[in-house]
């Protein structure tokens, strides 16, 4: 199928592919590699994503990390709730790893190794994870 033109005759231009910025890597409880993948919502998808019990996050983007608005606005959110300011890329992966999937077993543990603050950019970055709804009720028994 071609592409529709616009009132003016032009064929629209496609949006590029965008660029990969981070890859997950999750095990199971057993070390066995669950995935390996390119986004938050690739890794929400996957088949096998509640047998993971551990995801480790790296950013592969071109560059250094400049920072999404929607990172900034997590990053900035984790600050206003103590985080300390100077280190905004590393506190993103922070964030960003705290999305991704822990295993049930060791959540609050984990959540009280990340953080309030890391927490409150967790739910600023993605309020529709699949753990969001245990990180809001860990942060009101936390606060």
């Amino acid at each position: 199928m071609a592409p529709a033109a616009s009132g003016d005759g032009e064929i629209p231009k496609e949006r590029p592919e965008p660029s990969t910025r981070y890859q997950f890597t999750c095990t199971g409880r057993d070390g066995s590699l669950i995935g390996k993948f390119s986004s938050l919502e690739e890794l929400w998808a996957a088949p096998r994503y509640l047998q993971a019990t551990d995801c480790q996050v790296a950013y592969v983007g071109s560059g250094p990390l400049v920072l999404t608005p929607e990172e900034a606005a997590a990053v900035n959110a984790a600050i206003a709730a103590g985080a300390s300011r100077g280190q905004d890329a590393a506190l993103c992966l922070q964030i960003v790893k705290a999305c991704t999937r822990t295993d049930p077993r060791n959540l609050p543990a984990a959540l009280a190794s990340y953080g309030i603050p890391v927490v409150k950019g967790a739910l600023t970055l993605a309020p529709m994870a699949p753990q969001a709804a245990v990180f809001t009720r860990w942060l009101k028994t936390a606060i």
